[in-house]
């Protein structure tokens, strides 16, 4: 008697562990995997290649390179060199994808002290926060969400002018990107 118990106890189990793997979850973290066979997360992906479109799409730009270097799934350095005839930005900028939202918020609380928080209209004449503007359009990120994200970005300038040496911290979701930049004259 103590074994048919023990059987339909372990059946049990076995059942609910089958049923749980045919389960989905409504909070998917999507990925993608690169031809080196490393998984990396493909909204973080869709937030890099929206920012690469925004800088193409942009008026000012003339010339434009790209690269990206992978620390984890979730974590990427991004380098910008873009210019025009008469100016340049460099950059590298840190894209960390966090676990939600709220997460994502608290981080940013956490490290924006000090910042001002710009809208897509103030960033016209800030050329290095042309990914937070209104020329991004989150194509890629549409796609892989089936929603547009919301976009925060926050500012701190050495001197008022969209010129100066600033630090940027800019939201999209779950996805937090921080870096440097001043916009200078090109060489002649």
């Amino acid at each position: 008697m103590k074994s048919k118990v023990a059987i339909l106890i372990a059946m049990a189990i076995i059942a609910s562990v089958l049923a749980a793997g045919c389960t989905s979850s409504t909070n998917q973290s999507a990925q993608s995997t690169t031809s080196g066979g490393t998984s990396h997360d493909a909204v973080i992906q869709a937030v890099i290649s929206d920012d690469l479109q925004a800088y193409n799409s942009a008026q000012w730009v003339r010339s434009l390179n790209q690269s990206v270097q992978w620390v984890n799934a979730t974590t990427a350095m991004v380098t910008y060199k873009m210019s025009n005839q008469n100016r340049s930005l460099n950059y590298t900028a840190n894209y960390t994808k966090l676990g939600s939202i709220a997460k994502a918020n608290e981080y940013v609380s956490s490290i924006s002290q000090g910042y001002n928080a710009t809208s897509a209209a103030q960033l016209i004449g800030f050329p290095a926060l042309t990914t937070a503007s209104s020329l991004n359009e989150h194509k890629h990120y549409l796609n892989i969400t089936q929603s547009l994200p919301s976009t925060n970005s926050y500012i701190k300038m050495e001197r008022d002018s969209p010129t100066a040496p600033a630090s940027y911290i800019i939201q999209v979701d779950d996805v937090v990107i921080s870096f440097n930049a001043t916009f200078n004259n090109a060489a002649s």
